[in-house]
């Protein structure tokens, strides 16, 4: 398998910088979606079928981005591994993890 370099102090960098994505994540995003605001679905009025068609989009939403905040919370739980295994190895990365780096950096979406 093929391994890359990188400089440790910029993938501690990195990862400091991930981490704190991550800890937005979980202590103040996901909770607004699961215990907070957005958990319930707001009133959406009496005009003639508007509670019921908002309701199912507003259950369809919610789903959706709990899923996908969930799929970025697993992503950033990798990489902040895979960068702390690239640390302690000395910069070295297998080539899996630094394309994955290098497509995040990039702003790619890793499911895309």
């Amino acid at each position: 398998m093929a391994m890359r370099a990188f400089d440790p102090a910029a993938l501690e960098r990195y990862r400091q910088f991930l981490a704190g994505l991550l800890e937005e994540l979980e202590n103040e995003i996901i909770p607004t979606l699961s215990d907070g605001d957005l958990k319930k679905a707001p009133a959406f009025g009496t005009a003639p079928g508007a509670a019921e068609n908002a309701t199912v989009e507003y259950a369809d939403f919610h789903a959706t981005t709990w899923r996908n905040l969930q799929y970025l919370r697993g992503t950033l739980h990798g990489l902040i591994a895979g960068l702390q295994t690239a640390i302690d190895t000395g910069g070295t990365a297998d080539q899996q993890t630094a394309t994955d780096m290098t497509r995040m950096a990039e702003g790619d979406d890793l499911y895309a």
